[in-house]
């Protein structure tokens, strides 16, 4: 039996409360890498967004659009 089979087998047997937390778990290794990245090597990992965050930054306030606007429950 592989380890695959193993686990698939494990899981048949967990309850609810258990999945949720074997998910979580799986989750986390599968994305452990981006988790464990720092905030700068993360941002510049996705595509145009250092160049976002730049043309933000160079953007005058008063030309900005209100937060309240863009996420109505600040």
């Amino acid at each position: 039996m592989t380890i695959r089979e193993s686990v698939k087998n494990e899981i048949e047997t967990l309850s609810n409360d258990a999945l949720h937390a074997v998910r979580d778990f799986l989750l986390f290794q599968k994305y452990r890498d981006i988790l464990e990245m720092d905030d700068t090597s993360y941002l510049n990992s996705i595509p145009g967004m250092a160049d976002s965050i730049k043309e933000g930054i160079d953007t005058p306030l008063e030309k900005c659009i209100p937060l309240s606007d863009v996420w109505a429950d600040v």
